[in-house]
């Protein structure tokens, strides 16, 4: 008998929960670069996110709203579109913060 979270996911699930991810990642020195910022964005528009998804990607980014915790479940079914997807957003300012070393670490021991 499967549960929801053994579900595989739709596209725009795994696009949510990638983005909330993200979310994560981008806040993990205490800062979101304009750079980061952006490409946040660009990946929502890709995955064609409901208006009430983006909104709440745009609070997030202006630190307007708590960050939501994504479905590490979901997410480890596509280990590597994650880890790529995370290390293109940590690379998009041109620098990798120690913080953000560190989180890229847990991401790939959580999603192990």
């Amino acid at each position: 008998m499967s549960t929801p979270n053994d579900a595989a996911p739709s596209e725009g699930q795994f696009g949510f929960e990638l983005l909330k991810l993200l979310l994560q990642v981008a806040w993990a020195d205490d800062d979101v670069a304009p750079e980061e910022a952006e490409t946040l964005l660009v990946f929502a528009q890709k995955q064609q996110l409901a208006p009430g998804q983006l909104q709440l990607l745009s609070d997030c980014l202006a630190g307007h709203a708590p960050l939501p915790p994504p479905n590490l479940g979901f997410l480890k079914q596509r280990r590597l579109e994650v880890m790529r997807a995370v290390k293109e957003l940590l690379l998009s300012d041109l620098g990798v913060a120690e913080e953000e070393q560190a989180i890229l670490e847990q991401i790939s021991s959580l999603l192990s």
